[in-house]
């Protein structure tokens, strides 16, 4: 397995680590937890790059990391009353227009490719930034609550960002 696999591995085995902290409401060390998570998401495509090991796997492997980490923490963050419900709707739902968009061109080219889009990486790093402003916080001054109308309208501009592409490869399916 390459180095950026098992870092992937490494993130999405530390999750319910970081939702137990959270859950319980721990100071400091859900906090160094995810800093370490988010930082892997990093080292993983650098080491993919640096060291040539860009993978099936890995192309699986990175973004269901992305995606667990995130997703789980937005949902601990409405079950903690931390934000209201409609936050994780709209990032989950950008995951799983991603998930069966990249599904449904699959399904119909047989090629494995996603290519990350700009925007997308914008918003993965929007997302964690929210976490962090989120993070222990159950009410949200006026400058967080921004950081989190920022993360939102990033999320849904990625999403229709990738509907757009999605679409656009299957018109050139005919």
């Amino acid at each position: 397995m390459s180095l950026a696999n098992k870092i992937s591995f490494f993130r999405i085995v530390c999750v319910p680590v970081l939702l137990i902290g959270l859950l319980n409401k721990a100071d400091v060390w859900p906090l160094l937890v995810f800093s370490i998570l988010a930082l892997s998401d990093v080292m993983d495509g650098w080491a993919a790059r640096r060291r040539k090991e860009r993978t099936l796997l890995g192309n699986f492997l990175d973004p269901v990391a992305d995606k667990l980490l995130l997703d789980s923490c937005y949902l601990v963050f409405v079950y903690l009353d931390y934000l209201p419900m409609w936050v994780f709707v709209v990032v989950f739902s950008r995951d799983v227009l991603i998930f069966w968009g990249w599904n449904i061109i699959y399904r119909l080219t047989k090629k494995l490719t996603a290519e990350p889009r700009w925007l997308g990486k914008i918003t993965t790093f929007l997302q964690m930034t929210g976490v962090v402003v989120v993070m222990g916080r159950p009410y949200l001054t006026p400058v967080q609550q921004i950081c989190i109308w920022i993360m939102v309208c990033a999320t849904a501009l990625s999403a229709i960002d990738y509907v757009c592409v999605g679409a656009g490869k299957l018109n050139q399916l005919g």
